[in-house]
């Protein structure tokens, strides 16, 4: 079987960068984008992973992603119109309410490595490069929908090279005068990685980030999460539901008598495994 996992906040904010106008351009430029990352990897089971509250991590860390920009209300709003719309596709909603996207990726790309599964990771999240190190990279691959290309696996600890450097993005900061080409070249030579960290002060900065980068494990990977508190939405599958949103929502180019048979049909493999 071949699972796919969409970071469904990463893909959400990525759709903010089209050209489209109105009240729902949000929302029109999310499907667009999302039929053919569906379409391309003819997968048999799909889940769409959202966003829980990490408090551990901003706990041990008070500056967490306090960089994030706050969001405008037509923002969520329309969050709101994609996550219900969702819910007439072929794909399986999921969050834990006390962590991270990441985290939960993770754990249900371990489950299904583990069980045999082929796993692809759709994201922009460099993060996510650390399930080469914690299962098979035979079975899981990351897909960047930017990039358009799989992302390799690297010939190092990826958590460990990102401890020394930092995370611009959620304003996690690395060891002073350490950035990509320094990172490398220290987590390449075991000496010149042990006297690093030999200095307390950097020890200690290495230790927190991989302590905030590092997934969260759950103890029960077992019936889609649940045993380890994620909320799941399993969908009830109806197009025209998705065909009368889109018509209200004046989606017109997307419902031609040429476009729409494929957009149904980039979620035929979808809705074949989600039968069984």
């Amino acid at each position: 079987m071949k699972v796919i996992l969409f970071d469904a906040m990463n893909l959400i904010h990525r759709s903010r960068n089209s050209f489209s106008k109105g009240d729902h351009a949000l929302t029109y430029s999310f499907f667009r984008s999302f039929k053919p990352l569906a379409e391309k990897f003819n997968a048999d089971l799909a889940y769409f992973v959202l966003e829980g509250r990490p408090a551990h991590r901003s706990e041990e860390y008070e500056g967490y992603k306090s960089n994030r920009p706050s969001q405008p209300s037509s923002f969520w709003r329309q969050c709101g119109e994609i996550l219900e719309t969702m819910r007439s596709l072929p794909v399986i909603q999921i969050k834990h309410p006390d962590y991270e996207c990441d985290d939960v990726i993770a754990n249900l790309a371990k489950h299904h490595c583990d069980i045999g599964n082929e796993v692809i990771i759709v994201s922009c999240d460099s993060d996510f490069i650390q399930v080469f190190d914690n299962m098979n990279p035979e079975l899981v691959k990351i897909f960047h929908p930017i990039k358009k290309s799989f992302v390799e696996n690297p010939e190092y600890t990826y958590l460990e090279w990102k401890a020394l450097r930092g995370d611009v993005s959620d304003n996690i900061p690395g060891i002073k005068g350490v950035g990509d080409k320094t990172a490398t070249k220290i987590i390449n030579d075991p000496d010149l990685f042990e006297k690093t960290i030999a200095n307390p002060e950097k020890k200690m900065i290495f230790e927190r980030n991989k302590s905030l980068i590092q997934f969260h494990w759950f103890d029960d990977l077992s019936d889609d999460l649940k045993n380890s508190g994620s909320e799941v939405v399993y969908p009830d599958i109806c197009f025209d539901t998705v065909r009368e949103t889109f018509d209200k929502m004046e989606f017109s180019t997307m419902l031609t008598d040429r476009y729409w048979p494929k957009f149904m049909a980039s979620f035929e493999t979808l809705v074949v495994g989600y039968d069984r």
